[in-house]
């Protein structure tokens, strides 16, 4: 018995094992802010509703940035890691 439809792809485009390296230098950068009882200054990241609690004064920032590394370290960094796969 054959099914009518072809077989669900198992991986998509996305996430094939065939896909390109993402060579932008881009990488996620996550900042949690906790101003909970801080006076100090005003909680000015957010600027969204307010939730009037305690949630007012917290914050999950993600953000992609581009990574700068000199050619010196990203060749100091390969050295050390070929070194060490070669040892296992």
């Amino acid at each position: 018995f054959a099914p009518s439809t072809p077989a669900p792809r198992l991986r998509s485009p996305a996430t094939s094992l065939s896909m390109a390296m993402d060579k932008s230098g881009r990488a996620p950068v996550i900042t949690v802010f906790d101003h909970r009882g801080c006076t100090a200054h005003a909680n000015k990241e957010y600027t969204g509703a307010k939730a009037n609690s305690q949630d007012d004064e917290m914050l999950v920032k993600a953000q992609s940035v581009k990574i700068e590394v000199s050619a010196s370290t990203a060749d100091s960094v390969l050295q050390q890691t070929i070194s060490t796969l070669k040892r296992k």
